[in-house]
């Protein structure tokens, strides 16, 4: 948080002996407006401090509105601290800032005291395990990020591994938000949680992991952004990554006797026993993902549902771009006066259809070898009409800017599979808004291609005629409508004609 919210009064560092006596000052009023109030444990190196950090939950006097009342809080804890220096945070929000005279040193100096809000009282206890010790988890977090699990203010999730380059929060599936439990699974002990570190001990215990590997920090160290980051954000962890990590680790290298190293067990391309960075996560994620299923088995079937639907979304855009690009391009296999094909019915099973070979440009040759029925609108375009048209259908080919999409969802509309994956045409098309599922046809690549390569203009044609077909019987319809009420008129007028002659 820093001391430096204050540009106006001057917040020097102060000493430990200062931070304590401000600290159990501050925590006692604290006390009397929230029902938890806590100080995230320092690293023990610490030796003076840029202000004081509270974390708070639980507001003794409730939000009126249901909402937090951060202008309240900030007045009520301006008037417990007695003081006129203190606001809400706009670019952390959840944080209010005070400044407070120096305890027996007040026309000197003001120290600024921070005070964090945890809007949900349920979730106190795992944020308060993420702030120990200079949030010392941030480490374990960018350690086991690249193995498959994000530890953030929510709680520790297993991501799937197929979706998060692409949909990151979406891959996230929820696995616990207590802190023991997560600790056990990294492979630490419980001494950060009871406040148990001396000096730099806590160094010791994140590298106890058996999902430490030295080389993460190397790689972070590349990435000008996180070297940033460390410095401003992160300033205890530099001596840690920069300093304490190369003299245990010479080379940032896991030693052969890590426990993570015995999982892994490969040697590098160099014939030292060392273990390549991408290597030892290619091998560790499984085997962590594993291990925590076993803690949480509840996770498993959400994680593979996720994994599924991915790919089928995955498999579904792949066959999409397949068949877009096997449609015909242009006039590309288009006849002038195309004989209209008869309609292909599902056979009852065992039947299947077999096609016969044929020249691209011959629209009717690609016929089921059994004898089926024929569309009746394909046999008599007319027939389902009140009467004839005045003009017969011409087909045509679709105008030179109808897009690929469009192309397809014709196709689509108008495709239905057997339940051994062969296409065939539907006596009706599907409704505009149908959302063909390519993926679940069982349909090989080969057969989707040859199906769009060839069937192409038999099913533009037949969409031709059946969008005619129906402009004319709607025309024809109103026509009949239309002559019918003149009828009716006409009679009436007739019959009141021999009324009045009566």
């Amino acid at each position: 948080m820093g001391g430096h919210a204050f540009h106006y009064l001057y917040t020097p560092r102060i000493s430990s002996e200062l931070y304590l006596k401000t600290r159990s000052l501050a925590y006692a009023r604290l006390r009397t407006l929230f029902r938890h109030v806590l100080v995230a444990t320092e690293l023990p190196s610490k030796t003076d401090h840029g202000d004081v950090d509270f974390f708070v939950a639980g507001p003794i006097s409730p939000y009126p509105s249901g909402l937090p009342d951060f202008s309240g809080m900030v007045r009520r804890i301006k008037s417990a601290f007695n003081t006129q220096h203190g606001f809400r945070g706009k670019l952390n929000p959840d944080v209010m800032y005070f400044a407070i005279p120096a305890p027996g040193r007040e026309d000197e100096f003001h120290i600024q005291i921070d005070v964090k809000l945890c809007e949900k009282e349920e979730y106190f206890a795992w944020e308060v395990f993420q702030l120990h010790y200079a949030s010392v988890m941030k480490m374990v977090g960018s350690m086991i990020k690249p193995l498959g699990l994000t530890l953030d203010l929510e709680g520790l999730y297993i991501r799937v591994e197929e979706m998060e380059k692409v949909k990151f929060g979406g891959s996230m599936v929820f696995l616990t938000r207590e802190p023991k439990e997560v600790l056990m699974l990294v492979g630490l002990d419980e001494r950060m949680l009871n406040a148990e570190f001396k000096e730099d001990i806590v160094f010791e215990w994140i590298t106890s992991s058996w999902l430490f590997n030295p080389q993460h920090f190397a790689e972070r160290l590349e990435d000008n952004k996180f070297h940033k980051r460390l410095y401003e954000h992160s300033p205890h962890w530099v001596h840690f990554i920069m300093e304490w990590l190369p003299a245990k680790f010479p080379g940032y290298r896991l030693p052969q006797h890590s426990s993570s190293f015995a999982i892994a067990n490969t040697l590098g391309d160099d014939g030292d026993q060392y273990v390549d960075q991408k290597v030892w996560i290619a091998k560790m994620r499984p085997i962590l993902r594993e291990k925590t299923f076993q803690m949480y088995p509840d996770a498993r079937p959400i994680y593979e549902e996720k994994k599924g639907v991915f790919l089928k979304e995955v498999e579904e855009r792949r066959l999409r771009d397949l068949i877009r690009n096997a449609i015909p391009v242009g006039h590309e296999g288009w006849v002038e006066n195309p004989i209209m094909p008869p309609i292909m019915y599902k056979p009852a099973e065992p039947c299947t259809l077999a096609f016969h070979p044929a020249p691209e440009t011959d629209l009717t040759t690609i016929k089921p070898v059994l004898a089926l029925n024929t569309d009746p609108l394909m046999a008599s375009s007319s027939s389902l009409l009140p009467r004839s048209p005045p003009q017969t259908h011409i087909p045509r080919p679709p105008p030179a800017n109808m897009c690929a999409d469009a192309k397809l969802l014709c196709l689509a509309r108008w495709t239905l599979f057997t339940p051994s994956g062969e296409p065939y045409f539907g006596q009706e098309a599907r409704k505009k808004g149908f959302t063909m599922d390519w993926a679940d046809s069982g349909a090989s690549d080969e057969v989707l291609v040859k199906w769009a390569r060839e069937m192409w203009w038999a099913c533009w044609v037949r969409q031709g005629v059946r969008s005619w077909v129906g402009m004319w019987k709607r025309r024809l319809e109103r026509e009949d409508k239309k002559e019918a009420n003149v009828k009716v008129l006409e009679k009436g007028a007739v019959g009141g004609v021999e009324m009045v002659g009566e």
